[in-house]
């Protein structure tokens, strides 16, 4: 089977040594994305300002993938507050308008950065 990284311009560039994406076959396994913007500078403010930019850096990544939300398997969502459960779940929900959820898991654990309030990772198949 043959391995691709994925890597656009339009997703924060990572920091670490990771790839935005990896596709393998069908499928995609995108990296937990952030709310850095693609500038690199964290999206401050509350948590759904950063649920957002998250939300958006993983669309840009799935675009960039050949595929969508239309498309994904399975999420991955950490949280650094639990608190934030209710308005992750709204704004989340906001990717798949038509309801058709992908399979997810949610919990909250700390976060390596400090500031970072979620992070969302996938796994997505592609034509």
């Amino acid at each position: 089977m043959s391995r691709q990284i994925i890597n656009t311009v339009n997703a924060p560039q990572p920091k670490a040594p990771l790839s935005q994406a990896v596709r393998s076959g069908n499928l995609v396994f995108v990296s937990g994305m952030t709310p850095f913007t693609t500038d690199s500078k964290l999206s401050k403010g509350d948590f759904d300002s950063q649920m957002r930019q998250t939300m958006e850096n993983l669309g840009a990544v799935l675009e960039a993938s050949a595929t969508g939300f239309d498309r994904v398997l399975k999420c991955t969502v950490i949280l650094a507050r639990i608190e934030d459960w209710q308005r992750m779940n709204e704004i989340y929900s906001e990717s798949w308008p038509n309801g058709s959820f992908p399979a997810r898991t949610a919990f909250s654990a700390p976060l390596p950065h400090p500031d970072f309030l979620v992070e969302v990772e996938c796994v997505a198949e592609t034509g």
